[in-house]
């Protein structure tokens, strides 16, 4: 039987923290925070952008795939652009920042990004992460969980392939905040975590 496919933890980002404004440090990024999106994408955007600097890359490779999930997307800004429809107001930027296909443009310039992007609507973040392992192109994976709803959150992980480094336990996707988890696989549909603290071996 064939090891687990491994992929090791480049990068992360597990956020905002309480009380940290995001928005002011969006907005300090070289080209600042793109017009006309959303509250949502602008999240999104965040927490990618510093997942990268995490994993010490500049740009996301186009080896590399970009999967996005989410409970409710941008519901506040829909919810928003309908009660502005029903008072009779114009909605041209309101509308805008409720969809949610405007979100994987603005991450792929933000990252100089091209390739297989998606957006997944799911409840459950082992089952998308999982599903993100086993569709990423060689240069590995770029997965993120973002929510506007309280308590806001914009978790990502920059995953590239390695070698099993072996001494993987069962896990659960809030051990994978921890800077400690290094490594993780999937056996079916169990999530596995690795602790080496050995350095990682490209496949």
């Amino acid at each position: 039987m064939s090891p687990p496919r491994a992929f090791f933890i480049a990068g992360r980002h597990f956020g905002p923290a309480p009380g940290f404004d995001w928005r002011a440090a969006q907005a300090a990024r070289p080209g600042g925070r793109p017009r006309r999106i959303g509250e949502w994408a602008a999240l999104a955007l965040h927490g990618a952008q510093s997942c990268l600097d995490d994993s010490g890359e500049v740009c996301l490779p186009e080896a590399a795939t970009l999967t996005l999930s989410t409970v409710h997307g941008p519901d506040i800004a829909l919810r928003a652009a309908l009660r502005e429809a029903r008072e009779g107001l114009p909605l041209p930027f309101g509308f805008l920042a409720s969809q949610p296909g405007q979100v994987l443009p603005a991450l792929a310039r933000a990252l100089g990004w091209q390739g297989d992007g998606r957006c997944l609507a799911t409840r459950r973040p082992e089952a998308a992460l999982r599903r993100a392992c086993a569709d990423a192109g060689p240069g590995g994976v770029l997965a993120g969980w973002v929510e506007e709803d309280p308590p806001e959150h914009s978790h990502w992980l920059r995953l590239r392939p390695a070698q099993p480094p072996g001494g993987f336990e069962p896990g659960d996707f809030s051990m994978l905040a921890d800077p400690t988890c290094r490594f993780l696989a999937f056996d079916g549909a169990h999530l596995l975590v690795s602790r080496s603290p050995e350095p990682p071996r490209d496949a």
